[in-house]
């Protein structure tokens, strides 16, 4: 493995391929096959990236295998070893259909057409003891958009 592979990959990942690896061939009892099987690659692209002659997993959902079965490490039936367990663990990963999701902050008429759907079907003191409630729990673009449809009237979609 070269050392700017190595880094790349700990910069991108916070650890080698190498490692990752290692880790979760280790503690679910795999071949580097298996392994690449369960996450979605070919043997040889594990073998690229654990030399480190490639540095990216670019596809998504692969990623999100890896993790999720990193993040089942963590699972004291896992940690003890319980086959059952760890079958159980690998088969929902190999099922598994990742989606990659983002959030984002709603566009204005996104906004404005779900502030105009509050006004409209719930009621005004309703609306306003929920604004409250976001206010008091640090919500405050919530808590806004309450207190808008609380004031519009949805016949006319004024603020009053």
């Amino acid at each position: 493995m070269t050392h700017a592979s190595t880094n790349a990959q700990v910069d991108l990942y916070g650890a080698t391929w190498a490692t990752r690896f290692q880790a979760l061939r280790s503690a679910y009892g795999l071949s580097q096959r298996s392994l690449a099987a369960t996450v979605g690659l070919s043997a040889p692209m594990v073998s690229q990236l654990v030399s480190g002659q490639r540095v990216k997993i670019s596809n998504p959902s692969v990623l999100a295998r890896i993790v999720r079965l990193e993040e089942c490490l963590s699972d004291p039936e896992v940690v003890a070893g319980d086959q059952g367990a760890i079958a159980a663990v690998l088969e929902s990963v190999v099922s598994s259909t990742p989606v990659l999701r983002t959030t984002s902050t709603p566009t204005e008429s996104e906004r404005d057409a779900a502030v105009r759907w509050l006004a409209t079907n719930t009621e005004n003191a309703d609306l306003e003891a929920l604004a409250a409630l976001a206010h008091s729990r640090g919500s405050e673009a919530v808590a806004a958009a309450l207190n808008d449809a609380a004031h519009l009237d949805p016949a006319r979609s004024r603020w009053t």
